[in-house]
Order: structure tokens, then sequence, then C-alpha cells
């Protein structure tokens, strides 16, 4: 009969596997989607925009009206590969979505001399990927109900007829 030796090596290896097992299994967890909505909506769509200006932008803007359901907050949504944060309208059940074109927007830039005047133009904000995969036209809304975030998808978000904005230059 012959004795195992154990050795801090063959330890180690089995507790850095536990511990690997441990940390794909939490992220996987993290990221779970509900096979069902938790909470009804009346007609949700999108609609892209365009300014009435050159330099106003384009993008789209996502309309989530919702039955009136006070534990559910819905925080984001993540629509034709972008992240956008959703915020709710005073006094209305709808969440809105605002997503700008980053290369639309014709922004100032400041050139100087004085390098502490150019500090203070505007960073371009870099855009995350997302962590799902999702076809055309399917979304995927992130929410908190008492505390716990989760995640439900659309799988069809329609298409209102674009809508064009009347803008004026700032001067």
């Amino acid at each position: 009969m012959g004795k195992q030796r154990i050795t801090i090596q063959s330890i180690m290896t089995g507790l850095s596997i536990a511990c690997l097992l441990i940390i794909f299994t939490q992220c996987a967890s993290s990221q779970q989607v509900d096979k069902q909505a938790p909470i009804t909506f009346n007609s949700p769509y999108y609609q892209e925009w365009v300014s009435g200006i050159r330099e106003g932008g384009s993008g789209f803007i996502v309309y989530l009206p919702v039955n009136e359901d006070t534990s559910i907050v819905l925080e984001e949504v993540y629509f034709k590969g972008k992240k956008i944060e959703l915020e709710r309208k005073k006094n209305q059940a709808v969440y809105i979505g605002r997503y700008t074109n980053p290369g639309t927007v014709v922004r100032d830039l400041i050139m100087s001399d004085d390098p502490k005047e150019e500090a203070k133009n505007e960073v371009p904000a870099l855009e995350e990927k997302i962590p799902f995969e999702l076809q055309e036209n399917e979304c995927m809304i992130g929410y908190t109900k008492n505390g716990k975030k989760g995640y439900f998808k659309l799988d069809r978000l329609p298409e209102k007829q674009m809508k064009g904005i009347p803008m004026q230059i700032r001067q």
C-alpha cells in the first residue's frame, strides 16, 4: 500500500482551481437574465432623430412606457451596441434613454498657447462594449428591484418614424 504525499504545491494548485471556479461562477451569475420581464410595457419603441442644423447631431431615443410599479427602477438599456442610461419622466410612467452619435456633434475646441486653457477641452467619452449579444432591434434592460440588480430582454423594440428636431446655433 503506497502512501500519497501531499505537498504544498498540490494544496496550492487545488486552492487556485477552487478560487477560479468561485470567481467565474460569481461573474456568470451577476448578469443573470430573467426569462420574463418583471414589468409590463405600454407600446415601447425607439425613434431616430436628426438635428435641424449640421452641428446639432443625430441619434435615437428609447421610450419605455410602463405600467405603474414603484418597486422596480429601470436603470439602463442596451440597444444597438450601446449602453444608454434611462431616466424616468416626472409625473409620468415612462422611462427615456437618449443617445447622441458621437461623431455628429461639433464641439468648440480651445486652441491656445496656454496649456491650462487647452486642458478645458472636453475629453471624448469612450464607449464600452456591452456585455450582451443582441440581434437587430433586441434590447436588454437593467433594473433594480428591492435592492437587487436584474436584467430582462425585449425581443423586438419597434421603430417609429424619424423625428427632425429644429435647433438654434448657440452663441
